[in-house]
């Protein structure tokens, strides 16, 4: 068994040289052709060692045939707006925040998922996940990745991105730019004055209760308003605005279908109005209040990326394009609530508290713009993305931990017969109560927190913290990507007062 095992890891080796030999050696790591992909050499390496894991076929097929749980079985994510919608950068500073890196050994831990011993490098491998990074006590203790990224390559965080906008609403609420809370969205947008916004309450955006309709959790594609909303802003691009919409004018039309604040819905509609209010509130691209008000203050290391219509307005509601470093500094934020590790405070007193308070209509998981986890402890939220992205805080734990995945899949067996007719749906699984339970594990295993590490805030992932494992053969796949990314027009980003 040794010796085929050996024979195997040969095979694998070279399959992966010649790859590279054809291709090119990885290189410094670095966004690929499209914002928020590796460099092609090393996506198509780390692809290469991800497809040739028996582990990971194994978790496909059981996934698959005895769990009805159908995830695409290639090691990226496909979904990529980035690729025919235009980026405007967020800016860094020049005085990042420390984040001090001293890797623990982790070679001997496990955790148990599903009567299964699992590991780290398992969990990135088995839910399709391309990056993991755990933060003790304000020190980077461990750090994973797979597919060709790195902690100097940007990921799309999807959805996490929301918990940056609640925090920003929480600055422009100290500064006296928005009133209250309560106020209705139209006093400070007139635009959406006799809309179906008209008369919702800021409050009632942030816990995704406007009673606006949104339905992003559909397969059926043509109903699917997040896949209605970028072919609408993808046509105003490329046809200059004679067709398609723009943010607002797709915002504004959508129609009311209940009564504010009595059902909690998921909108990524309510936080892109919540974007339309900071944009105006400090008369700025969204993009540029969040480099000034949040982005440059926390102390990002990096600058980040997001998508916009043709006029420069920002789909806030997803895709800030960024390094694991820099979201770490986030939850870090958010763990401290609101400070910064030199003492800075960039968020107000108590506003964490509230984004962490979790609203009864929710059943108690969802706060504004961020959700419960409480699976990994008592007082534990998190920033939740599409296909599995996450920003956790165990305050009580001193633990900050961030995932990066691609977990795209289908629940195809929902009901507990499988012979069942109505045992069938679409959801996407995405793997969440395992990530849970790896944090309650981390967590116990590191112990109470011990501030004052001292270490030396300047490290390199090592030990179990390879920064270049996974993949596969996609060549097609990344074809389309370069292709689309050379068809992409740049386009000037003016916008009118």
């Amino acid at each position: 068994m040794a010796r085929t095992r050996h024979r195997f890891r040969l095979a694998v080796t070279a399959v992966t040289a010649a790859a590279l030999i054809t291709l090119g050696a990885p290189v410094a790591a670095q966004d690929g052709p499209v914002v928020g992909t590796p460099p092609v050499p090393n996506a198509l390496a780390g692809w290469i060692g991800t497809y040739v894991e028996p582990e990971f076929w194994t978790s496909w097929a059981t996934d698959a045939i005895a769990d009805g749980h159908f995830n695409l079985p290639y090691p990226t994510d496909p979904v990529k707006p980035e690729v025919f919608l235009p980026s405007v950068p967020v800016a860094e500073g020049s005085n990042p925040s420390p984040l001090p890196v001293d890797h623990r050994d982790w070679s001997d831990f496990t955790y148990e998922d599903a009567g299964a011993t699992m590991t780290i490098p398992s969990f990135l491998l088995t839910t399709r996940t391309d990056g993991v990074v755990l933060v003790h006590d304000g020190v980077v203790v461990g750090e994973w990745y797979r597919n060709g990224y790195s902690e100097n390559v940007r990921h799309q965080p999807w959805s996490v991105t929301k918990t940056f906008v609640a925090a920003l609403i929480g600055i422009a609420h100290d500064e006296g730019l928005i009133g209250s809370l309560q106020d209705p969205i139209d006093g400070y947008l007139p635009d959406l004055a006799g809309t179906a916004w008209d008369g919702v309450t800021i409050e009632n955006l942030l816990q995704m209760e406007s009673g606006v309709h949104w339905d992003e959790g559909t397969p059926v594609l043509v109903v699917n308003t997040q896949v209605e909303q970028w072919l609408q802003l993808a046509l105003d691009v490329y046809t200059d605005g004679a067709a398609g919409q723009t943010r607002n004018e797709f915002l504004a039309a959508l129609p009311r279908v209940y009564e504010q604040g009595s059902e909690f819905r998921y909108n990524s509609g309510n936080t892109q109005v919540l974007a339309w209010l900071l944009e105006t509130v400090y008369g700025k691209h969204f993009n540029e209040v969040l480099s000034e008000k949040l982005w440059i203050p926390m102390g990002a290391a990096g600058d980040a990326a997001m998508i916009s219509d043709r006029v420069g307005d920002v789909v806030a509601s997803q895709g800030l394009y960024a390094r694991s470093h820099d979201f770490a500094r986030f939850g870090e934020l958010l763990r401290n609530g609101g400070v910064t590790p030199e003492g800075r405070r960039v968020l107000p007193a108590g506003w964490v508290d509230a984004m962490a308070t979790m609203t009864e209509v929710s059943g108690g998981q969802y706060g504004y713009q961020t959700w419960a986890a409480d699976l990994a402890a008592d007082d534990a939220f998190t920033a939740s993305g599409f296909q599995g992205q996450k920003i956790s805080v165990l305050p009580s734990d001193c633990l900050t931990a961030v995932r990066l995945s691609y977990a795209l899949g289908a629940d195809i067996r929902q009901g507990d017969d499988p012979l069942a007719p109505d045992a069938y749906g679409f959801t996407v699984v995405t793997y969440d109560e395992e990530w849970q339970r790896l944090l309650r594990a981390v967590a116990d295993e590191l112990g109470v927190c011990a501030s004052g590490s001292g270490v030396d805030p300047v490290g390199q992932p090592g030990g179990d913290a390879t920064p270049v494992t996974g993949g596969g053969a996609a060549l097609l796949g990344v074809g389309v990507i370069l292709a689309a990314a050379a068809r992409r027009r740049r386009r000037g980003r003016a916008r009118t007062a």
